[in-house]
């Protein structure tokens, strides 16, 4: 018995590094989801206060940009997580004379662009780009 647990000993470590990544990726994805509300709260905010300006506009197409690289950001962080979580049951799978700390996580089907469209991203992004798009038709 006591032989037997020696022999996942291996298999256990590197499931805990799996894990360690993980945690890892999901609590700068949760720190990065408050930067886009914050930032394209203030700049909206600030257009809002200087619509009469010529400069005013150019928030606009910021805050379309940033949206843009906040929702990819998401998208890849997603991603990157889902990836981790395919290598973790992975090596789950494996026997202990299999493990060979690897770190490099598998591609999965669909990947970045599966991630893009989640449900949770289209009812965030897309509504705020619509409605940064409109502000924009309509100056």
């Amino acid at each position: 018995m006591i032989k037997n647990s020696t022999n996942n000993t291996n298999k256990r470590f590197h499931l805990q590094i799996i894990e360690s990544t993980i945690s890892k990726i999901v609590s700068n994805s949760f720190l990065i989801k408050g930067w886009p509300l914050t930032l394209l709260g203030g700049l909206i905010a600030l257009y809002l206060a200087n619509k009469s300006k010529t400069w005013s506009y150019d928030l606009l197409l910021i805050c379309f940009c940033v949206c843009i690289f906040f929702w990819l950001n998401d998208a890849y962080y997603l991603n990157l997580e889902r990836r981790f979580r395919k290598l973790h049951a992975n090596v789950v799978s494996q026997s202990e004379r299999e493990i060979n700390f690897s770190m490099t996580p598998p591609c999965i089907k669909g990947g970045f662009r599966c991630a893009l469209v989640q449900p949770i991203f289209l009812l965030s992004y897309v509504v705020i780009l619509i409605i940064i798009l409109l502000l924009l038709f309509l100056k």
